[in-house]
This record gives C-alpha cells, sequence and structure tokens, in this order.
C-alpha cells in the first residue's frame, strides 16, 4: 500500500512483529501523532517474523526462575 508519507510526527522503521506492535502502541497512546511504519519489502513480517514457527513458548526451556523463564510467562499470560 502507498500512502502519502510526506509528513509524519513519528516513524517506525521495520514492519515485523516489534515494528507493528511498537507503532500501534504510540498510535493508541498519543492519538493526536500520524505514526508511520516503514518497511523496505512490498509487504509485512517478511523476514524474521515471517520464517519464524509461530509459537510463542512458555519459558518451559529456560531455567525455572530466570529472567527469561519468568518474561516468558508473563508475555504468555498476557496474551490469553
Amino acid at each position: 500500500m502507498k500512502i502519502n508519507t510526506d509528513r509524519c510526527d513519528i516513524a517506525v522503521i521495520g514492519g515485523g512483529i516489534l515494528g507493528i506492535a511498537t507503532a500501534m502502541r504510540l498510535a493508541q497512546e498519543y492519538p493526536k501523532y500520524k505514526v508511520v511504519v516503514l518497511e523496505k519489502e512490498a509487504g509485512l513480517a517478511r523476514h524474521q517474523t515471517g520464517h519464524n514457527s509461530g509459537v510463542i513458548h512458555a519459558g518451559i526451556y529456560y531455567t525455572p526462575g530466570s529472567q527469561k523463564a519468568n518474561l516468558c510467562t508473563v508475555g504468555s499470560r498476557m496474551l490469553r
């Protein structure tokens, strides 16, 4: 999709999951600002995001109580 992006308040570089999530949150937090996502490919999620297995894990592969395990567990709960 080609839109006029000559002027914007916030530009997010990259149309992967993190770029889109960041842009969405910025748009929610700052509704008066124009937020755009700049992506070099013809579509979104064409690189790492599009090539993963699509699984959001619950941290079972990390040492119990470690920061990675805790963050995975918190993130998993947030998605429910």
